[in-house]
């Protein structure tokens, strides 16, 4: 076993309350790590759960970034969503899986790069942040399965 990748975690959790220099770990893009959670009771307690790690989430920021939403001006919000949905369908199946709130950034990240392609898009919207979030908004409401992650996370803009 190589020494760096392999050792031995704590999982700690509300019944589980030591302090250990090891308690997460990453596994196929997974963060493994103490995480709140909610029991049947709806009570909160802290629980040892797999979530999406930062790793993973910085590379699909990126691939975000690389898709130029920003600078696709002539397309339609529409078009943009057939772009777009396969690989974000594909992300929310395979990391939202577990612990889906940790999805919730990637989520609004893609709404900022919309609200900033609706900026560029119509001059009505231009320099008026507040605005293009409105206009999100009100997409989201008229239609909110055109992306998929819209229709997971719901009409959350902000």
């Amino acid at each position: 076993m190589h020494p760096e990748k392999s050792k031995v975690v704590y999982c700690k959790d509300s019944n589980r309350t030591a302090t250990y220099p090891h308690v997460h770990f990453t596994f196929l893009g997974f963060t493994f790590r103490p995480r709140k959670a909610r029991g049947k009771q709806n009570r909160l307690f802290t629980n040892f759960l797999p979530g999406v790690s930062a790793d993973a989430l910085k590379h699909m920021r990126q691939v975000v970034r690389g898709w130029r939403i920003h600078r696709q001006t002539p397309a339609t919000l529409a078009e943009l969503a057939k772009q777009c949905n396969p690989a974000i369908r594909g992300w929310w199946n395979y990391f939202g899986a577990f612990y889906r709130t940790a999805m919730h950034k990637l989520s609004r990240y893609i709404d900022q790069r919309l609200e900033q392609w609706a900026r560029r898009k119509y001059k009505t919207l231009l320099r008026r942040k507040r605005r293009s979030v409105d206009w999100l908004r009100r997409m989201k409401s008229a239609s909110p399965r055109m992306f998929f992650h819209w229709s997971v996370v719901g009409e959350k803009v902000g």
